[in-house]
């Protein structure tokens, strides 16, 4: 009850379970791992929204007196089908307090009245963007008069940078950062949990677990400022909770309402909540920031590809104490069976196809979820894709090519004729079995590489993928071990190349 409380989806928890999977040893898992499950499912079906955490007042100078001018903005980036929500843009906004580098207040003189290194927010006469918004520039800061802390900036807008727009012959605003208009935001209340234990085993040095408390566990956080849409939703989700009417049938309960607080975290709508005050629990943070400080141990396992620290992680095994190597580059990549369920091409691009693929994803109810896949392979017969067996890259950064997201990637042989064939996987292995190298155990694959570094290991990787003499794909290793790509019903393979790559 305690993590529904929180707001951890049981998708999350049911994702956990799946990746531990059952040992036959005493094991300590890193909570790291239940983390970064939560991010994956709440990435995917949280509404972002604005919310100032330390509110800094913002007043435009030169906007005209209540006017508010409305932008609807997406709910979700990547989740066309969530809608959009609207934010009100007014004369006096919020924005983060750090957000500002006050050169001349008492940050200032403490970093020697200069700005931190790769600031890009605002600064005293300088620019900013608004995100979805105008561009504004820093007038003047009015102080509290015993800190000489900031406590308003008076701005001025420039209207014609609306919407993104950076006019001709002016350079662009690089920093960018989220707002909420004063007189239409909602105040509320965040309770900041974060891990209760500072060490990954408590106790372990001093035989008392209470030395290793974590004091910041939980930070109450009043005077939140929240976009008009968040107190909508509160108050729709209590309503429904209060009428038990849910289209499903199912229960409702308070933290089904999470949001993605953009540059903050997860959040959860509490189940103390009222119409008079809304209560956020945070569920996670948008990245790790335990993997840095643990254990040499810890950091291997939190290290697995995530530099953006949503990588698929390890288990440390039971038994002895002494430190496990890092994993290998080839156990870090999901390369997965798929079925190719149909293809056509691409709508902006005559050199690419757009593909549905099954990866063996599911949705929560268990219907099978198939990813929409992007690809150069546009001189290929699309008759001859349609249900064709073949080696998917699952886990790759989702990107967008010419305006439509891949969700994966076709492994794909090549001759020095521009002859492409796909790498073809035996018809009986099952859409989502994880492909293994000849003579290793099984990957423990990454959830995504999304980082550069991660991103480096598939460089890594590609560059040793070849096709053999045989037309079966093969991995060598620095020490020119060859390694088959293997399935469960035998290697995988190309129809006619012969000692090519593979990209």
């Amino acid at each position: 009850s305690g993590l529904r409380r929180r707001g951890f989806p049981p998708s999350a928890i049911r994702l956990f379970c799946e990746r531990m999977g059952i040992s036959k040893t005493d094991s300590n898992i890193d909570f790291g791992i239940l983390e970064d499950c939560a991010r994956e499912k709440l990435d995917e079906g949280s509404p972002r929204a604005f919310a100032i955490l330390d509110p800094l007042k913002v007043t435009i100078t030169n906007w005209a007196g209540s006017t508010v001018e409305d932008f609807e903005v997406p709910r979700h980036p990547k989740r066309d089908e969530m809608g959009v929500r609207t934010v009100p843009f007014g004369k006096s906004l919020y924005i983060e307090r750090s957000d500002f580098f006050d050169l001349d207040g008492p940050e200032g003189q403490r970093n020697g009245g200069k700005s931190p290194k790769g600031f890009k927010r605002l600064l005293p006469d300088g620019k900013v963007r608004l995100k979805y918004a105008y561009v504004i520039s820093c007038d003047e800061v009015v102080r509290d008069p015993t800190t000489s802390e900031p406590v308003e900036l008076k701005c001025t807008v420039y209207p014609e940078t609306r919407a993104g727009v950076t006019p001709d012959g002016e350079a662009r605003v690089k920093g960018i950062v989220q707002w909420v208009e004063a007189s239409t935001a909602t105040r509320c209340k965040v309770m900041q949990y974060d891990r209760l234990f500072k060490a990954e085993e408590p106790g372990k040095e001093s035989d008392n677990f209470l030395d290793d408390i974590n004091a910041d566990s939980l930070k109450v956080i009043d005077g939140v400022v929240v976009e008009p849409s968040v107190a909508m939703d509160a108050l729709g989700m209590m309503a429904k909770i209060r009428s038990r009417d849910s289209d499903a049938g199912d229960m409702l309960c308070h933290s089904d309402l999470t949001y993605q607080f953009e540059r903050s975290g997860y959040f959860a709508l509490d189940s103390s909540s009222s119409v008079d005050e809304f209560i956020f629990n945070r569920v996670v943070t948008l990245r790790d920031t335990w993997a840095a400080l643990g254990s040499e141990n810890n950091q291997r396992i939190r290290s697995k590809g995530k530099g953006e620290n949503d990588g698929r992680t390890g288990k440390k095994r039971g038994g002895g104490g002494g430190q496990t190597k890092p994993l290998e580059d080839i156990r870090r990549v999901a390369l997965r069976a798929g079925t190719i369920l149909e293809a056509r091409q691409h709508p902006e691009a005559d050199s690419l196809i757009v593909c549905k693929v099954d990866v063996g994803d599911v949705d929560e109810t268990g219907t099978p979820s198939p990813r929409t896949v992007v690809a150069g392979l546009a001189q290929l017969d699309f008759d001859a894709l349609t249900n064709r067996k073949v080696v998917v890259l699952a886990n790759l950064k989702p990107a967008k090519m010419r305006g439509i997201e891949s969700h994966a990637m076709l492994l794909a042989a090549s001759d020095d004729k521009d002859t492409v064939e796909l790498v073809d996987v035996p018809d009986s292995v099952p859409n989502g079995e994880l492909l293994s190298f000849e003579g290793k155990e099984l990957g423990e694959p990454d959830a995504m590489l999304k980082s550069k570094g991660a991103l480096k290991v598939w460089d890594r990787v590609k560059a040793k993928l070849r096709v053999n003499g045989s037309g079966e794909a093969m991995y060598t290793e620095e020490d020119s071990t060859v390694r088959l790509i293997n399935s469960s019903a035998g290697p995988v393979t190309v129809s006619s190349l012969t000692d090519c790559p593979i990209g």
